[in-house]
């Protein structure tokens, strides 16, 4: 296996996904809530609003959640939130973002969780199990680096570029250790912007909405 074919067996698994930036064409994608603008909010709810999406711009996702929908997060736990039906976007006041195609690789726990042949063979050949899932200890770790280094030079959580928030996509593999937990369930948003926590909002195969706050 060579860097090369490593990366192109991560390609195959790529998840398509947008970046929503500040700057942009055509009506705008989304909607970011500064928290200073809703300070009163949180007071009334214990809940803040960070931002609304026009879910036609998120990938893949089924018709049936059409519309618009903010995500919110409970700041009296720190811990999840909720996502609610929003109106149109013209009505919310914020920053507008702009959707961006971007293409990122997946993490290596994607290829580790969803090897193809090439890549199960490269694992065995270190001893490991595909099972075992990515870790540091990996024998072929020298390669592996190589492809993480790619990664991170295409995973705006590495940049300090304008990029409020991530639509699609994979999910980050954070320390929580629920990463492999997730890879079936269906990315809606991940934000970058006003870092920690990180905010994951997901639909579920059950066809439910999850938020995950994320800390370090």
């Amino acid at each position: 296996m060579t860097l090369e074919q490593l990366i192109q067996e991560g390609r195959k698994l790529q998840r398509p996904c947008v970046f929503l930036r500040p700057e942009g064409e055509g009506p705008p994608a989304a909607i970011w809530h500064e928290r200073e603008e809703n300070e009163e909010e949180i007071d009334s709810t214990g809940h803040r609003r960070w931002l609304t999406i026009d879910t036609r711009h998120v990938p893949n996702l089924l018709p049936t959640a059409s519309g618009c929908m903010s995500i919110l997060t409970d700041e009296e736990t720190f811990q999840s939130g909720r996502v609610e039906a929003a109106p149109d976007l013209d009505s919310m006041h914020g920053t507008a973002l702009y959707a961006h195609l971007a293409s990122v690789l997946p993490p290596l726990e994607a290829l580790f969780a969803r090897p193809s042949d090439a890549v199960r063979e490269w694992i065995l050949s270190h001893g490991w199990e595909p099972g075992w899932g990515y870790e540091n200890s990996f024998k072929g770790s020298n390669l592996a680096d190589d492809y993480q280094r790619l990664w991170q030079q295409e995973h705006p959580m590495y940049s300090d570029s304008d990029i409020y928030a991530v639509l699609g996509g994979w999910h980050f593999p954070m320390p929580d250790g629920d990463w492999k937990d997730l890879i079936d369930e269906h990315l809606l948003v991940f934000t970058l912007r006003d870092s920690e926590p990180w905010v994951e909002a997901w639909r579920t195969r059950a066809g439910d909405y999850k938020v995950i706050q994320r800390t370090t």
